[in-house]
């Protein structure tokens, strides 16, 4: 039975100016998982149960038509061959990784046969994790179909323009890019101590031989005055100038030539570049391409900004999204510290489930394929 869930009522959305998200975000208490992921098979177990949970919700939902839409989102105007375009592109995934987590069983040979499998009531012990994973998935539902909706009139992570963007969806099973977002942090003090949670991140990385990709932004580049040797052997992109919205920006060109000039005092080109919010424009796209350049997007997105979480949710949160996707572009802040605490769970996770880190050196801008 197709049907709007009552859950959605209670969601309180931010201003269409910013397509970065609503209020309330998805969670999930990963520790309601009966079994610890300390390895490949119990990362697969646990992956083909989000995925199964979030193909059923994404089947009972009407999402047909302009109505329906609107009706689940709350968007006055959604572009209806947008949504359309995700459920597409959603469907086909979560079946492929499906078929990935279950070893190609019969369940992952046809959509129909995913919801079939999806139906099963929760095993004896799963009760409460069955229950928490719909909420998160609803939630989670809500936020990509609001973004889809909105697409191309607020331009986000939700859709590529061309083989020029990356968003996280090309790279292999099991394997994930770490990049963050909006620094180089300031420094501040710390019992008395100047820190700079860029610095401490970076070197985290470091000692754990992983190559992650960093987004600056130019005037905080020019406000910090960090050392040439700053961002080490971690990857640095553009995030523009300043921190708003590059899609119908008039200045958008000055933005990201002034922060190439910027990144070229710590790193060679050519540069990712990753647009706030997600938005940008084809017009801006093409441009790069012109340079060498393109963007980098992401389809994990921590939320690690949001002060309603705990370090805890943020981390349940990224976890479970891995679970779902199984592959991807994980968003984070290094001027945020949960950045800095997270790492030694995944890192963790990493090791004992049998994933991959992806070294950011790795990637080329100019590549159609990662």
């Amino acid at each position: 039975m197709r049907f709007i869930f009552p859950l959605l009522l209670g969601l309180i959305i931010s201003p269409l100016t910013q397509a970065a998200g609503p209020a309330k975000v998805a969670t999930l208490e990963r520790n309601l998982w009966p079994q610890p992921l300390t390895s490949a098979a119990a990362f697969d177990r646990a992956s083909a149960a989000e995925i199964l949970t979030f193909a059923r919700l994404l089947e009972a939902t009407p999402l047909s038509n302009e109505a329906d839409i609107k009706a689940f989102t709350a968007v006055d105007k959604p572009d209806a061959a947008s949504v359309q375009r995700w459920l597409e592109k959603t469907r086909q995934r979560l079946q492929a990784n499906y078929a990935q987590a279950c070893g190609q069983c019969a369940a992952s040979a046809s959509w129909a046969a995913l919801i079939t499998a999806s139906q099963q009531p929760a095993a004896d012990g799963y009760q409460n994790w069955a229950k928490a994973s719909e909420a998160f998935h609803l939630r989670y539902l809500y936020e990509q179909v609001r973004l889809a909706a909105l697409f191309p009139h607020i331009t986000s992570e939700i859709h590529t323009f061309n083989q020029h963007e990356v968003d996280g969806f090309e790279l292999p099973d099991r394997q994930f890019l770490l990049s963050y977002d909006d620094g180089p942090a300031p420094d501040r003090l710390k019992e008395g101590v100047k820190v700079n949670g860029t610095e401490q991140l970076v070197k985290a990385l470091e000692s754990a031989g992983m190559r992650a990709q960093f987004f600056a932004l130019g005037e905080r580049i020019k406000q910090q005055k960090a050392p040439e040797d700053f961002y080490a052997s971690q990857c640095l992109g553009s995030h523009g100038e300043v921190h708003k919205s590059h899609q119908k920006w008039d200045g958008w060109a000055d933005s990201i030539n002034t922060t190439r000039t910027r990144l070229n005092d710590y790193q060679p080109g050519p540069y990712w570049f990753r647009p706030p919010y997600g938005q940008r424009s084809e017009v801006l796209t093409t441009a790069l391409q012109q340079t060498g350049e393109g963007v980098m997007l992401w389809n994990i997105d921590s939320q690690d900004w949001n002060r309603k979480l705990s370090d805890k949710d943020v981390e349940d949160r990224v976890i479970t999204l891995m679970l779902l996707w199984r592959r991807g572009i994980i968003l984070y802040h290094d001027i945020h510290p949960r950045a800095l605490a997270n790492l030694a769970a995944l890192q963790t996770l990493q090791q004992q489930a049998g994933l991959n880190w992806r070294d950011c050196h790795s990637l080329q801008p100019k590549a159609t394929k990662l």
